[in-house]
């Protein structure tokens, strides 16, 4: 993600808190998949491009400093759930074009062709192979 289109409020972030937040949006994503018991997540205003953005700010900031093996452990368990919480589509969250611009792959940027179970009925890209994310990316 190009410097000037990083959402300002996740750069101030510090990793330990992007990593509780991903926990958090990981925790409603298998809520909303019926995963863990608890209230679905239904709420019309929910973006899941926003949710992408906090994984790309942590892949970003674990790529230019490594981080504790504990923190790579943890990611790797957040991201597995993800997965299983989410669908692979075949098109970029944020678009085939930005997907370009900031030269995202879905191998490395996997977490951008991801949506919520059901979604490619609801204006999502449509559903793709699994083989968009099916192997765990460290960063």
């Amino acid at each position: 993600m190009s410097a000037a289109s990083r959402p300002s409020a996740l750069a101030n972030l510090s990793v330990p808190a992007l990593v509780a937040q991903w926990a958090r949006i990981v925790d409603d994503a298998e809520r909303a998949a019926g995963l863990t018991p608890g209230a679905r997540r239904d709420d019309p205003a929910h973006d899941p491009r926003a949710d992408a953005d906090v994984r790309h700010e942590l892949a970003l900031r674990l790529r230019a400093r490594p981080t504790t093996l504990e923190t790579r452990e943890m990611l790797a368990e957040l991201d597995a759930a993800y997965r299983a919480a989410t669908t692979a589509v075949t098109t970029c969250v944020h678009g085939a074009a930005r997907a370009e611009a900031e030269q995202w792959t879905a191998q490395r940027e996997w977490y951008y062709w991801r949506a919520p179970h059901g979604a490619e009925s609801h204006g999502a890209p449509p559903r793709g192979a699994d083989s968009h994310g099916a192997e765990s990316q460290r960063a």
